[in-house]
């Protein structure tokens, strides 16, 4: 495989020229998870003041609309952002090996549409459950098995043949012994990312984007030694 600098020189030498595709497409995904979860934060904030102010059936209330706007937050992230997630590290990886500029498009059609809708909500759903239960084991079973499924999302768009839970085990395989690259190079961007909370966030308009893009290069890299390898 390439060197992690070779695959983030990669993914900057697609955006060269093109960076406002995918700057639009994370700006759109980030809009839409922060409507979708915005009202959450709100009623576990209005929860936690009046139960230092209120009255007990005011905390009450505010206790139970919160319960109540976290389930239908949860459902809605399940059956839409997943999804939605899956659309958008496919429609990066569109841009970064093809140069496909609909990004936007893509990322609502590969998440969504085409047939996908039960295959990819399925496929998520498993990644969140084993990784979850991977969690309850210690938090570093669960982070290694976090990368283990790092390629589902990709996987899960680009082999239709394959079903949610052989598309979970085909990233297994394709991670084994790769998981510590992709966690070095994930890590790379920490000082990326601490400039931007110092930019008050603006940064982060940049950083996502690189980010995503830098994802979907390492993918097609892994994609591209499994051929090498095949061909031997």
């Amino acid at each position: 495989m390439k060197r992690n600098r070779e695959i983030k020189e990669s993914a900057l030498k697609a955006m060269d020229g093109h960076w406002g595709w995918v700057i639009l497409v994370c700006i759109v995904y980030t809009a839409i998870t922060a409507a979708v979860t915005a009202p959450q934060s709100i009623a576990n904030s209005a929860a936690n003041i009046s139960h230092g102010f209120g009255s007990p059936a005011t905390s009450l209330a505010f206790a139970g609309t919160s319960v109540i706007i976290s389930s239908i937050t949860c459902l809605v992230s399940i059956f839409g952002l997943n999804l939605l997630a899956v659309g958008l590290a496919n429609s990066v990886s569109r841009f970064y090996k093809e140069g496909d500029f609909k990004t936007v498009g893509n990322m609502f059609r590969l998440g969504f549409g085409g047939g996908r809708y039960w295959k990819n909500l399925v496929g998520m759903f498993l990644v969140g459950l084993f990784t979850f239960l991977w969690m309850l084991l210690f938090i570093v079973p669960g982070i290694i098995k976090a990368y283990a499924y790092a390629m589902t999302p990709y996987i899960l768009v680009d082999n239709p043949e394959l079903g949610p839970r052989e598309a979970r085990l085909k990233s297994i395989e394709m991670m084994r012994g790769h998981k510590g690259k992709l966690f070095g190079l994930e890590l790379s961007f920490i000082g990326w990312f601490l400039l931007c909370i110092l930019s008050l966030g603006i940064g982060f308009i940049w950083l996502a984007p690189y980010y995503q893009t830098t994802h979907a290069a390492f993918y097609h890299d892994l994609l591209e030694e499994q051929a090498s390898k095949a061909a031997e």
